[in-house]
């Protein structure tokens, strides 16, 4: 597990670096106008570009101010801008090379005030794009599903869930965030709060500062709310090791209920099953999780990472809530994302058993959001009585 995630983090700095090598070399090329003014030009684009790295280490090593803030906030957008900066200019550049074997060159194009124009236009394209994936991230919305359940689950005939994933609390998602997306809940009357994993975005130490837990303490359900881990959640582990106990400590504190590989009996009427995600290195299989379960009620999973479905469909699981894919988060990455995993967003039925990936209420990375929609999962369990 270390060497995987050491190869994808090393694989993801490579297409960085790469990604940002091209976009510099040419926007230099685009402002030669500018002659040594330039130098500017390549200062601000490479404190951008690793602002991003820098505010990883910090990130990993829980440190937090108003400094680390300050290159979050940078590096982030940067991310956005470097995406579509880098897809522009691959466009521009195909089109060039188009011409070049068509044998039409216009000298408007290579005149170096247009150069610098059309560079310019790129840029205000990308502001218009991020401006609308920012307020994407923002606009909250409620998908809302009824699933049959082929079970009696003692005195119950139905049974109101409110599932959220990848919420990412932390420098990008506050503690606003997190306000917003209580109030959304609770205006939806949940019967029982499902949280499936990366509720934080790495170590704790920026919710801490903001006292954003207390905003967990306004959730009002019948049967409370309930966590599983995410990948991220374990991201500071290597800096720091008790830093998921922290987390899941502090969750605890403020009335949600960790499930680390554990099952929950609730009312006598059904079951909350919750995995640990992948990245912890161990973790049950969900048969030895649901061992003593009593399969005549109906079993819900919680499982962050949405891989071999078919395993939950083979132990007779009932529902499962993943998340953990983003549906891209940014177009046209929800392309990737659909070839990665059997549903990377949405319902799915496999057999007798029910599936759920939802895209996320918060986001990872920049604050930007042009492929799906932040969401919470509104589920409307219907029981035989």
């Amino acid at each position: 597990m270390k060497i995987s995630f050491v190869m994808f983090f090393l694989i993801v700095f490579c297409i960085y670096a790469i990604g940002n090598v091209y976009m510099f070399v040419r926007g230099w090329q685009a402002l030669e106008i500018m002659g040594h003014q330039r130098l500017w030009f390549a200062a601000v684009f490479w404190i951008a570009a690793l602002s991003f790295i820098v505010t990883q280490i910090l990130r990993v090593k829980g440190v937090s101010g108003a400094f680390s803030d300050i290159f979050h906030v940078i590096g982030s957008f940067w991310v956005a801008i470097m995406l579509y900066g880098f897809l522009a200019l691959v466009v521009i550049d195909i089109l060039r090379i188009i011409g070049w074997v068509a044998h039409i060159k216009p000298d408007f194009i290579y005149h170096p005030l247009n150069k610098a124009l059309i560079l310019g236009v790129v840029f205000l394209i990308i502001a218009v794009i991020l401006g609308f994936g920012y307020r994407n991230v923002h606009r909250l919305q409620a998908t809302h599903l009824e699933i049959p359940i082929d079970k009696t689950a003692g005195c119950l005939n139905k049974l109101r869930i409110v599932m959220a994933s990848d919420v990412h609390l932390g420098y990008v998602n506050s503690r606003k965030s997190l306000a917003r997306l209580v109030n959304a809940i609770n205006d939806r009357q949940p019967d029982v709060v499902l949280l499936a994993g990366d509720t934080f975005d790495g170590t704790p130490e920026m919710v801490i500062r903001e006292d954003a837990g207390v905003e967990f303490d306004r959730l009002q359900s019948r049967y409370g709310a309930y966590a599983i881990s995410g990948n991220h959640e374990y991201i500071g582990e290597r800096e720091k090791p008790d830093a998921v106990n922290t987390i899941f400590g502090y969750m605890a504190s403020h009335g949600v209920q960790p499930l680390r590989d554990s099952v929950a009996l609730i009312d006598g009427s059904f079951y909350i099953a919750g995995r640990n995600d992948r990245m912890a290195g161990t973790r049950k299989t969900i048969p030895e999780l649901l061992e003593g379960v009593d399969r005549q009620l109906p079993v819900i999973l919680l499982d962050h990472q949405p891989y071999h479905l078919e395993q939950a469909e083979q132990a007779g699981v009932d529902l499962q809530l993943s998340g953990h894919t983003h549906h891209g988060q940014m177009w046209p990455l929800n392309y990737i994302t659909q070839k990665i995993y059997e549903k990377d967003w949405g319902f799915l039925q496999k057999g007798k058993s029910n599936f759920y990936v939802s895209c996320g209420a918060g986001v990872w990375g920049p604050p930007v959001r042009t492929a799906g929609y932040s969401e919470i999962v509104v589920i409307d369990l219907k029981f035989n009585h």
